[in-house]
């Protein structure tokens, strides 16, 4: 057995070790998520493993650096396109059988790419937890990506889109991307186009499985009621043997600036508009994106937040409102999102605008922050919930920028005041410069 390189922290303190340097820094007490046990291994993989006694569930969870961002040039939605084909059968396991063997454990899998990042997880009985890790290493190290079934998969994918371009939320999103951060890898569609997935063949999938699939870029996370020093002499045993490359070189993007604003219109058979307005933001885990997740909820997050209030209590004009900050690895996305009367869309424009101005000259008071506090606990609770949640929690937070932010992110919300909430409106929400995209009824 390959020796782990001794390289771990417990986070039980406000120290913990990382890499070979020590760093002092606060741990929140009240976490659930401490302790957490991590180890890195000689090769740069990092195991990830939260023990819940208590929960018999175990969730195998691997996460690559890598997404739509990191897509070949005419290739869009290559990244997910390979999600789609690592189940499909290695050399040991041929088709179907790894589906049928994670059923027979009681348990299931999946796998979600994002523009920064793509994420497989296992979920089984804990008992079956090792079964579950060799399933998926052998998935990921040893998917045959034959061309039938990249062929077969390719109609799927298809079916994807349009049913993404259905959505009019998700497809007003990808409009807003797609202009907010043009000239960006960012600015790529996660799901890809049907014209460039065509081009997509077995050498591109081997290719890109080579140059991103590699130990310094992959994140292993086991949770649920599983012995931690278990978990690391597997992972040890199942991906020890890799050998760490060089990555591809990744252009740090700049957020970018709006001067105005800018339309995006399509029309449609329907019986209302559907809106989304959308300021670029700074990127995950900075003081500013958790500023702008308070925003979010004290301008359109449940009924008592400004919008809801003044959008669909007050005036009337609209059935839905939402408000919330996304945050990608550069950058990040504050959105509204809103259904209504076409006829009602300049008075929307104007409240919406009024209410950002609003954001900017006037400090939050002290009730809307309590109970946008309030809120934010509650979903981090729910975001901690089952060995799934806490899995997926866990490895989103080590891909932007590290664990010890998914530990800390109740405190740091806490600690938001309305002075930042302020600061950060008046530097990223721009009353008369964002994208505006739309889907409205034909002729409206």
């Amino acid at each position: 057995m390959r020796r782990i390189r001794v390289v771990s922290f417990t986070l039980v303190v406000t120290v913990f070790l990382l890499s070979t340097i020590v760093l002092a820094t606060p741990v929140d007490p009240k976490s659930s998520l401490i302790p957490i046990q991590m180890r890195i291994l000689e090769n740069g993989m990092r195991v990830i493993v939260k023990e819940i006694p208590s929960y018999p569930i175990a969730t195998v969870n691997v996460w690559v650096d890598t997404g739509a961002k990191d897509d070949p040039a005419g290739l869009s939605g290559l990244a997910h396109f390979f999600e789609h084909l690592t189940f499909k059968g290695t050399t040991t396991r041929p088709r179907g059988q790894i589906a049928h063997e994670v059923e027979s454990l009681g348990g299931y899998l999946n796998a979600m790419t994002s523009l920064d990042y793509t994420s497989y997880f296992i979920v089984v009985p804990s008992d079956h937890v090792s079964q579950a890790m060799d399933i998926q290493a052998d998935a990921l190290l040893n998917s045959l990506y034959e061309q039938d079934e990249i062929d077969m998969e390719r109609t799927v994918i298809y079916e994807e889109i349009r049913l993404r371009i259905d959505s009019p939320q998700t497809h007003l999103v990808d409009m807003a991307i797609e202009h907010l951060f043009a000239g960006t890898v960012y600015s790529k569609n996660v799901i890809g186009s049907v014209e460039e997935l065509a081009n997509v063949s077995r050498a591109e999938v081997v290719d890109f499985h080579g140059q991103y699939y590699v130990p310094n870029n992959m994140i292993l996370v086991v949770t649920g009621q599983v012995d931690a020093g278990a978990i690391f002499a597997q992972a040890e045993e199942l991906y020890g043997g890799m050998t760490a490359k060089t990555l591809p070189h990744t252009e740090h993007i700049t957020i970018p600036e709006l001067e105005t604003v800018v339309y995006l219109k399509e029309e449609r058979p329907l019986q209302q508009s559907y809106v989304f307005l959308g300021h670029p933001a700074p990127g995950s885990g900075t003081h500013d994106a958790a500023a702008l997740t308070m925003t979010g909820i004290i301008l359109g997050g449940g009924r008592s937040s400004r919008l809801y209030q003044r959008l669909i209590e007050g005036e009337q004009i609209a059935n839905s409102v939402s408000a919330s900050y996304n945050g990608f690895g550069d950058i990040g996305l504050f959105g509204i999102f809103v259904e209504l009367d076409p006829s009602k869309r300049d008075r929307l424009t104007e409240i919406i605008q009024e209410e950002l101005l609003r954001l900017q000259t006037e400090p939050v008071t002290d009730a809307e922050l309590e109970r946008a506090r309030a809120m934010a606990r509650s979903s981090l609770a729910f975001s901690t919930e089952s060995s799934t949640n806490v899995a997926m929690y866990l490895g989103q937070m080590e891909i932007y920028g590290g664990v010890m932010g998914a530990v800390n992110q109740g405190a740091l919300l806490e600690q938001i005041t309305a002075e930042d909430i302020q600061r950060a409106a008046q530097s990223f929400l721009h009353p008369h410069a964002y994208v505006h995209s739309e889907i409205s009824p034909v002729g409206r």
